[in-house]
């Protein structure tokens, strides 16, 4: 028997499709529209648009139906009884603790941050990896130098995996953009530059541009600011170990915005 858990707050009503399927999950896709929802078992965790659930067969459901209270899984209907809200909210943060647990951040993701992760690109070994990590930094600087669209444009879709290594980086950044209270006009045009045809990059993107995300993002952004050291390590861990790099890719592009405001003095 199928046990519905939680549904993300960017779970859209309507009839969808199978799209995809992964191992401990099913992705969906919205047959009128573009929207993406992905059926994941537990262990995976809460998302924008993650339906998660238990005792659940992967490799057999094939259709998804979303009602405003219900979720209807290959004619299983299960009342929706707990939503994730996945929307960061910053609530008066600390200047002084934010620098320090931005070193916790780095030191870190350094540690546990994958080998094929975005941050140790400047070390890759083969020609084509170091061409990666050339355009890699050539737009992350344009992108720190305010230069939004060009910066996007040249690290969208670098690198490899299911949401490339760019577009997770791009994503924290947005995060980083949305905590540290940056424009909506600002982070509109890093999304509109980076859009993808990738449907899991570009519900990604949308999401961030949004201030939305998975929940071990939003603990992590919520205690660098207003957490401890401690709880910053922990959370950057939990982070690195989601995907095959696409966790830590995302708090490097959170890291590298969010560094650089601090010492610009935009966050309050």
């Amino acid at each position: 028997m199928i046990e519905l858990l939680d549904v993300g707050d960017r779970v859209e009503i309507g009839s969808y499709r199978v799209f995809s399927r992964f191992r401990g999950a099913t992705a969906f896709v919205r047959e009128e529209g573009s929207g993406l929802a992905v059926v994941v078992e537990e262990s995976k965790g809460a998302g924008p648009v993650q339906i998660v659930v238990r005792g659940c067969d992967f490799n057999a459901i094939g259709r998804l139906e979303v009602r405003p209270d219900r979720v209807i899984l290959d004619g299983a209907t299960m009342e929706i009884r707990r939503r994730y809200h996945s929307r960061v909210h910053i609530d008066g943060p600390d200047a002084a603790g934010i620098h320090r647990n931005l070193h916790a951040l780095r030191a870190a993701l350094l540690e546990s941050a994958p080998a094929r992760s975005i941050v140790f690109w400047p070390d890759s070994g083969s020609a084509f990896e170091a061409a990666l990590a050339g355009r890699f930094r050539e737009g992350v600087s344009l992108l720190l130098a305010g230069d939004l669209e060009d910066g996007a444009r040249a690290i969208a879709g670098l690198g490899f995996g299911l949401t490339p290594s760019g577009d997770d980086f791009l994503a924290g950044l947005l995060l980083g953009m949305y905590a540290a209270g940056a424009s909506r006009i600002e982070r509109r045009r890093v999304y509109q530059a980076a859009r993808s045809s990738n449907a899991f990059s570009e519900s990604l993107l949308r999401c961030a541009a949004d201030g939305c995300c998975i929940e071990p993002a939003r603990s992590l952004i919520h205690a660098v600011f207003a957490g401890t050291e401690a709880e910053v390590v922990r959370h950057t861990t939990r982070l690195s170990a989601v995907g095959a790099s696409s966790g830590a890719d995302l708090a490097a592009g959170l890291y590298s915005f969010l560094a650089r405001s601090v010492s610009s003095g935009v966050p309050a």
